[in-house]
């Protein structure tokens, strides 16, 4: 059943739709499917509450698989053992035909214009609610574009404080596409009135140079209240797929496309083998061969790591590579550690990609897609994709001229993907090297030492669509394998940014810059670009492959510090998001005082703060150099945190009382933020009384003893309720079991909507 709202808004995505020749039923099929994998999805999700609650060492449950563990194959429907999987891939890596040997892709190649490895450049993320988005993604000199129906536009939340009209953003994000992808909005220009004045948006290109569109459905976690089935909200990842696939299969194949997705969140087989039924049922009911529909994935769980070789073996029939999902990534090794005492990340300011576990992380996600991509011995069949790069440009129009910072931005943006590209840099010699010989990319370009080289990392994410900034990005990922040394030989030409040189995005590395590249081993010690060599020897059993020392590698927690200015740094960007979402603005930019830029925040940046905040409270951390607590004040950059008040020693436990002060002195930047905004004259875009409510939020999330996996749900319960029913939702999340909500509800001492919010916030199946 669809909601009446929602069907009466948007009848034209759903019912009867022709598909290939074929007459589907989109609430039918939506009724179908879910039917068939919500008992999977139960288990699934029952599997990993178990796993996060269990109280074994973060060594012992997280460690690689047994070997005997077994996964059902899609194909056959036989079980293999892990030992058989990760055998099967070194047999791929190896060219040895055997009985497991596996690979990406072998029954539906990829077409180019989707192929990781042969279109490259960055990947544009965002929503596609309001029409203007899609319009921007779609003129983006980015070659990807990835419609988002998970993390930028959640569809089960509508503020209360929001008009009852405003459409749900995911229907109207779906049939947005469906429009433009028949034709409407090809000359049509697009108005609509913001901040007082008339804009007109337009595709200022022809279809056949709009980048390739991967929709990204949400996880299996998600449910969607406007979509019933037998009574219960239906699973979101089938609903959208469902509406992708019916809407757009068509128009997308008459364009010289297909149909596409990211998919999020997968952390286990089990959870793979769900999505590739899914896609399979589809792909039966619209009569194409199993495979024909493509899809990429976010490696962003770090329980995923442990079985990534097993969940691409049971993609192997669509999956085009894996993506280094950073944001969701670094929450996700926090949330693994969080009940150890001692195993406290430092500051999340301080761990970027370029931090030796990350590294490590996105090593061993190019290896493995390229162990699995090979064919032929070369990289034919998938390839790994990098990160996003949440940096962003300031407006020129910005009230405090802070435009002046954008060579920041773009200088990191460059930095960034350059790291990455040199990073997937992979070399396997045809014969034994000498023991540490690492040859450098000319000698090998050269053929002075023989083997096999591969361009692995030649895709990346960005989270924004101005030109400028999507040129700084995809210089390193689109450049020739023989120009990357002269990239990095450029001359030093620096513009002066905030009081300091820094290099243009044009230019050669600084010396910090190369310095940080020959730490991480992309550069040898003369400068020159050094791919990673990977005898086959080193790697021809899966013990060899999946090591005691990959694991510390990628697992333990880096080393690095705690300090006082960063626990109030984390709650400021927490906080600042939470308000945005509570006004119903997913995407939201949000000023970083620290470095003097623009960094776009979405559910996964906030799951980092919350998750981090909250170990640090569990187990009173304590902090681990002296530093002190910042007091706004007024800058040229606006109200900041930047003016020192009281001291904090290192050794100083972050209890009670020192997190009371740091939510104090976050109130007292709220005040004078909103007092400089009433001064200045600035338009007010957000309703002020969402305030107090995200901070009484933080505050009981943050200090609980309970901890909520899915932290930004509380957000939706909270934002949605009348502010009336905020403190039995807030009490009922966090302090009570559910069998006292219950007793309090039957007691008719407890609104129906704190048991909702109980089950959904700790997610328990919808009862």
């Amino acid at each position: 059943m669809i909601r009446a709202d929602v069907l009466q808004q948007f009848p034209s995505i759903f019912g009867k739709q022709t598909v290939n020749g074929r007459v589907l039923d989109v609430d039918e099929t939506i009724t179908l499917l879910s039917r068939e994998i919500d008992p999977a999805i139960a288990e699934a999700l029952a599997a990993r509450r178990a796993i996060l609650a269990a109280p074994a060492p973060v060594a012992g449950k997280y460690a690689w698989p047994s070997w005997d563990e077994s996964f059902e194959d899609p194909i056959s429907g036989k079980p293999w053992t892990y030992r058989q999987v990760v055998q099967g891939l070194v047999d791929n890596f190896l060219g040895r035909e055997t009985p497991w040997r596996w690979r990406m892709n072998d029954q539906v190649a990829i077409p180019d214009h989707v192929h990781p490895g042969k279109i490259a450049g960055l990947e544009l993320t965002g929503p596609w609610a309001p029409l203007d988005m899609a319009m921007n993604a779609l003129n983006s000199p980015a070659p990807m574009n990835m419609p988002d129906f998970e993390d930028a536009s959640p569809p089960h939340f509508h503020p209360e404080s929001a008009p009852a009209s405003e459409p749900v953003g995911v229907f109207a994000a779906m049939q947005n596409a469906r429009e433009i992808f028949a034709g409407k909005w090809d000359t049509k220009p697009y108005e609509v009135v913001k901040k007082g004045k008339t804009r007109a948006y337009t595709i200022d290109r022809p279809p056949a140079q709009w980048p390739t569109r991967l929709a990204r459905p949400p996880s299996i976690h998600l449910r969607y209240d406007h979509v019933t089935v037998d009574g219960k909200p239906a699973p979101g990842l089938v609903v959208i797929t469902v509406l992708w696939v019916l809407n757009n299969f068509d128009a997308l194949r008459r364009a010289g496309s297909g149909t596409y997705f990211y998919i999020p969140k997968m952390q286990t087989p089990r959870e793979a083998l769900i999505v590739e039924r899914l896609l399979s049922r589809i792909e039966e009911l619209v009569g194409v061969p199993t495979g024909t529909i493509k899809t990429k994935m976010l490696y962003e769980e770090g329980m995923a790591g442990r079985y990534l070789p097993a969940i691409a073996w049971t993609f192997r029939r669509r999956l085009l590579g894996t993506n280094v999902g950073r944001w969701d990534y670094l929450g996700s090794l926090i949330e693994m550690w969080k009940d150890d005492p001692k195993g406290i990340f430092p500051d999340p300011q301080s761990v970027g990609m370029a931090t030796p576990n990350m590294i490590a992380y996105q090593r061993y996600n190019a290896l493995l897609m390229t162990m699995a991509g090979m064919k032929d011995g070369a990289l034919t069949n998938a390839s790994p994709i990098g990160g996003m790069a949440a940096v962003m440009i300031y407006q020129k129009g910005d009230p405090y001229g802070r435009a002046r910072y954008n060579p920041l931005a773009l200088r990191a943006m460059v930095v960034d993907k350059l790291r990455e590209r040199l990073l997937g840099l992979t070399f396997v010699p045809d014969a034994s090297l000498p023991a540490g010989a690492r040859p450098t990319l000319a000698e090998i370009l050269d053929g002075k030492v023989t083997g096999r080289l591969y361009d692995a990392y030649r895709q990346s994410w960005v989270a924004s669509p101005e030109v400028e900034y999507v040129a700084a990005g995809n210089g390193p990922l689109q450049a020739k394998l023989a120009d990357l040394q002269s990239m990095v030989d450029r001359p030093l030409e620096t513009v002066e940014t905030a009081g300091r040189a820094v290099p243009t995005a044009s230019s050669g590395l600084s010396p910090a810059e190369r310095e940080l590249l020959q730490s991480r081993g992309v550069l040898d010690a003369a400068g020159k670009v050094t791919p990673v060599v990977i005898p086959r020897e080193s790697i021809d059993a899966p013990e060899k492959l999946l090591s005691p020392a990959l694991w510390d590698a990628i697992y333990q927690v880096p080393t690095g510090d705690v300090t006082i200015e960063h626990v109030q740094h984390s709650l400021y960007m927490a906080a600042n998001y939470g308000f945005q979402i509570l006004n119903g603005n997913f995407a939201a930019a949000i000023d970083d005082y620290e470095l003097k830029l623009r960094f776009m925040n979405d559910l996964a940046t906030y799951r980092i703060y919350v998750s981090w905040l909250w170990s640090l409270a569990h187990h009173q951390a304590p902090v681990t150099k002296d530093g002190r607590l910042l007091r706004q004040e007024l800058t040229g950059d606006g109200v900041v945190l930047g003016k020192p008040a009281e001291p904090v020693k290192a050794g100083a436990r972050l209890d009670r009382a020192l997190f009371d002060k740091v939510f104090a002195y976050h109130d007292e930047w709220t005040a004078a933020f909103f007092a400089e905004q009433d001064r200045s004259g600035a338009p007010g875009r957000f309703d002020r009384s969402k305030a107090p409510v995200i901070m009484d939020l933080l505050r009981r999330q943050l200090l609980s003893p309970r901890y909520v996996q899915h932290s930004a749900r509380v957000l939706f319960v909270v934002g949605q309720a009348k502010p009336a029913l905020h403190g039995q939702i807030l009490e009922a999340i966090f302090d009570l079991s559910r069998e006292e909500v219950v007793r309090r509800l039957q007691a008719g001492k407890m609104d129906r909507a704190a048991l909702e919010a109980h089950d959904y916030c700790l997610d328990l199946p919808p009862s």
